[in-house]
């Protein structure tokens, strides 16, 4: 069988592996937050970003909402694929572009972090900032590249593609608000 043709109660190959994938992934982002919690434990009160440097986090949460819309409007595109796949495929579009804005918000607070004098070498904060929000940024940015490569290619696309993306880029959507608790707040 392949995998377009499984019973509706079976994984297709593509969700599997991804599924596998997440599963590693999880584990590399339980090590880093289990690095930050340990060293921001241990670092007491001199645990925080450097003096002259206030996060956004009003921008950064509008930032993150954009960020769960975009799984929303991915999870829409899927349940809609089989019945209406012009409006999937819209759905999958704005998702992409709300992942772009996204990374692209997040590019900006970087750029901006980095001009106040924020940098890897800044400090013990700085350099966990930067380490656990550019991971996260990395996966993203990979993730929205993907997409939008699936997407030029829309008219190949099958449910079992749009629903492997969709398990990754919920994975990379359910992350953000946790490292924005852990970091951010």
């Amino acid at each position: 069988m392949t995998a377009t043709t499984l019973p509706n109660d079976k994984i297709s190959s593509p969700v599997l592996a991804t599924l596998v994938f997440v599963c590693s992934e999880v584990m590399f982002f339980a090590a880093l937050i289990s690095a930050y919690t340990i060293i921001k434990a241990s670092s007491g009160n001199m645990f925080k970003p450097p003096a002259h440097i206030t996060l956004p986090v009003a921008a950064t949460a509008l930032n993150m909402l954009v960020l769960c819309v975009s799984g929303l409007l991915l999870h829409l595109a899927t349940c809609k694929f089989k019945q209406q796949r012009t409006a999937a495929l819209n759905l999958f579009a704005c998702a992409v572009l709300g992942g772009a804005f996204f990374v692209a918000g997040q590019s900006y607070e970087w750029f901006k972090l980095i001009s106040y004098g924020m940098k890897m070498t800044s400090g013990t904060f700085a350099a966990c900032f930067f380490l656990l929000i550019g991971a996260h940024a990395l996966h993203a940015a990979a993730t929205v590249l993907v997409m939008g490569y699936f997407y030029l290619r829309r008219d190949s696309m099958t449910l079992e593609n749009i629903k492997a993306m969709r398990v990754f880029w919920l994975f990379v959507v359910v992350m953000f608000p946790i490292l924005y608790w852990l970091v951010y707040l």
